[in-house]
C-alpha cells in the first residue's frame, strides 16, 4: 500500500515537473518573441531615421542642420540599451558616435544601414518561426526603401552642383536602373525620368536639394506606411 502511494506521488511529481517545464518554456518563448518584435520595430525606426540623417548630411543651411541634429538626438535614444549581444545581433551602436561627428559621410551611413538591414532580415527569419501567420517580405521591402532613400540622398548631393558630377552620375544611374524594374509603379517611373532629365543628364541642374527631397520623400513615406508587420 505504501509502495503504491509512493509510486503515485512520484508520478504526480513527474507530471507536475513536466507541466511546470512546459509552462516555463512557453513563457520563455513568449518573452523572446516579444523581445524580437520590439527589437525589429526599433530597428525599423533606426533605419528610417538613419536614412533621413544621411539625406541631410551634406546640407549646410540652418533648417537642414537643425533637423539633422534633432534626428541625431533621436538616434542616440534608439541606440540606448541595444540588445545586440544578448540576441546574437551585431553591436551596431558602437559605430554611431563617429558617424554622428561626420554627418556628411555618405559611405559610412550606407555601411551602417546595410548592417541594419541584415539585422532586420535576421529578426524577420526568427519571427517567421515564432508567429502565425508568419512575417514575410519585410526585408525585401526595406531594401527597396533603402534604394529610394539612397537615391534621395545622392540626388540632394548632386543638386548642390551646377552639373551632376560624374561619380554621382554613375551611382544615380545604377539606382535608377534598379528601381525602374517592372512592378514599382508608374509614379516612381515618372519621377525617375524627371530626375534623369532635370538632374542626372542635364547640362545644368534644374533641381535644388529641397526639390529632390520633396520629390522622393512622399514615395518613401508611403512605402514605410505599407511595410508588412507595421
Amino acid at each position: 500500500m505504501q509502495l503504491s502511494i509512493a509510486l503515485i506521488l512520484a508520478l504526480a511529481l513527474v507530471l507536475l515537473g513536466q507541466c511546470l517545464s512546459r509552462h516555463a518554456a512557453r513563457r520563455h518563448q513568449l518573452r523572446l518573441r516579444r523581445l524580437h518584435s520590439a527589437t525589429l520595430q526599433r530597428s525599423l525606426e533606426l533605419l528610417q531615421t538613419l536614412q533621413q540623417h544621411r539625406g541631410l548630411g551634406a546640407q549646410q543651411d540652418i533648417a537642414s542642420t537643425s533637423q539633422r541634429n534633432a534626428l541625431a538626438r533621436r538616434i542616440d535614444q534608439l541606440w540606448l540599451n541595444w540588445p545586440g549581444p544578448s540576441l546574437q545581433l551585431p553591436p551596431l551602436q558602437q559605430d554611431w558616435p563617429q558617424l554622428r561627428r561626420k554627418p556628411a559621410d555618405f559611405a559610412a551611413h550606407c555601411q551602417m544601414i546595410e548592417a541594419l538591414l541584415g539585422v532586420i532580415e535576421q529578426l524577420e527569419d526568427r519571427l517567421c518561426l515564432e508567429t502565425d501567420p508568419p512575417l514575410r517580405g519585410l526585408g525585401q521591402a526595406c531594401r527597396v526603401l533603402e534604394d529610394l532613400a539612397r537615391l534621395r540622398g545622392l540626388a540632394m548631393r548632386a543638386a548642390n552642383y551646377r552639373r551632376c558630377p560624374g561619380g554621382l552620375q554613375v551611382q544615380l544611374r545604377s539606382l535608377c536602373q534598379r528601381l525602374a524594374e517592372p512592378g514599382h509603379g508608374e509614379p516612381l517611373h515618372g519621377l525617375l525620368r524627371r530626375l534623369e532629365r532635370e538632374l542626372i543628364e542635364a547640362p545644368q541642374a534644374r533641381l535644388s536639394p529641397s526639390d529632390c527631397f520633396a520629390l522622393l520623400t512622399p514615395l518613401i513615406d508611403a512605402g514605410w506606411r505599407d511595410l508588412p508587420g507595421r
